[in-house]
């Protein structure tokens, strides 16, 4: 109820004299595009790789925005009040977001995700996470969700040969999981529950793609074939990705491939190219959590033990502690993009790209 009440007054700021808005009617009128709304820039990116000039993308995140914490403005429930369809994660990824988007986009909200096998959140090695009975609370996969992913993970395949699926446990594809959507969730970032961060994976960001082909032709049926045509050629751009990526991690010795990262959004890279996530300062999958004196204390010395060379980082999630730790470990922070990609002066202005300085930043300061 509460969130009901703040998109209507929201909705209701939005549409005084002044601002600038279309109802959904209108913005049909002016476009017969659909018009797509992406949670975060990242998304966005690989959804406009695959609706081409068909539809329009939109980001309702700007760039650099916290994606576990950012709040809609009011010009944001317009946006999803007057989207085709509204991509999400999923896997509690949008956090405070998520409940105003359900409740502005309803049942035009499209979880990108169902698809991809969901890794647990981790610690690192130094601390192993719980032991966690996901079967107990596992739900009932429905059929037509299997057949889906079946067609998907068999498209994903022939694009990625033997690749296609990396190493480490996983918890099952993200449709047969409870893995929540409400920030008010105590369990939702707990060690063991599902790690969101799924994109870090070009395998996991080609069943994106797949997925929301199938959502813009079901949408735009008329160009069903562009849709599919470019998404055919997006998976061939990013398991082109992938090897590049493999051959770049390789050429870091082995005794040398541990890390350290300010919250958990490397776990999916970590596992598909062979990296040994040695420690992570935030706890859970989430950014707004505070480690304790103990967890710091821990982790400088497994820093010490395991010669680790650098602790990585992000603009989207505060860096202090991290800081802190790095200086008394005597080791340098090295910034990432994460939750965002960068203007394209910077270097990540897209999915690929983004990946590809991720990847070169990492490989470097690990050599």
């Amino acid at each position: 109820m509460l969130y009901r009440l703040l998109v209507i007054l929201m909705l209701l700021s939005a549409l005084i004299p002044g601002a600038v808005s279309l109802t959904p009617h209108m913005a049909q009128a002016q476009s017969e595009k659909p018009v797509l709304v992406a949670s975060f820039s990242i998304l966005a990116d690989v959804a406009a790789r695959v609706a081409g000039d068909a539809a329009t993308v939109r980001s309702l995140m700007p760039l650099g925005a916290n994606p576990h914490t950012y709040s809609p403005t009011a010009q944001d429930v317009v946006r999803l009040s007057d989207a085709d369809r509204v991509l999400v994660v999923g896997a509690n990824y949008e956090e405070t977001l998520l409940p105003v988007v359900e409740e502005a986009a309803g049942d035009r909200v499209v979880v990108v995700s169902q698809c991809v096998p969901i890794r647990p959140v981790i610690t690192g090695d130094a601390l192993a996470p719980p032991e966690h009975d996901h079967e107990e609370h596992a739900e009932a996969a429905p059929g037509a969700w299997q057949d889906l992913c079946a067609a998907h993970h068999e498209t994903l395949d022939e694009a990625f040969g033997d690749r296609a699926d990396a190493d480490g446990e996983v918890l099952g594809m993200l449709y047969s999981l409870p893995c929540g959507g409400d920030a008010q969730d105590d369990h939702a970032h707990e060690a063991g529950s599902c790690d969101p961060h799924v994109w870090t994976d070009p395998a996991n960001t080609a069943l994106w793609a797949l997925m929301i082909r199938d959502t813009l032709s079901e949408l735009d049926p008329a160009h069903a074939e562009t849709y599919a045509a470019n998404a055919e050629a997006y998976l061939s751009e990013l398991a082109a990705l992938d090897e590049e990526l493999r051959a770049l991690v390789d050429s870091v010795p082995a005794e040398r491939r541990a890390i350290v990262t300010n919250h958990v959004a490397l776990t999916y890279f970590a596992e598909r190219y062979g990296l040994s996530l040695a420690g992570v300062i935030i706890p859970g999958g989430s950014t707004t959590s505070e480690p304790s004196v103990r967890e710091v204390l821990a982790l400088v010395e497994t820093i010490q033990a395991r010669g680790v060379p650098a602790i990585f980082t992000e603009p989207t999630a505060s860096d202090a502690t991290a800081a802190q730790i790095a200086e008394e470990a005597g080791i340098p922070l090295v910034p990432l993009y994460t939750g965002s990609l960068s203007t394209p002066e910077d270097g990540a202005g897209t999915y690929l790209d983004y990946m590809r300085h991720n990847a070169a930043a990492i490989a470097d300061a690990l050599r």
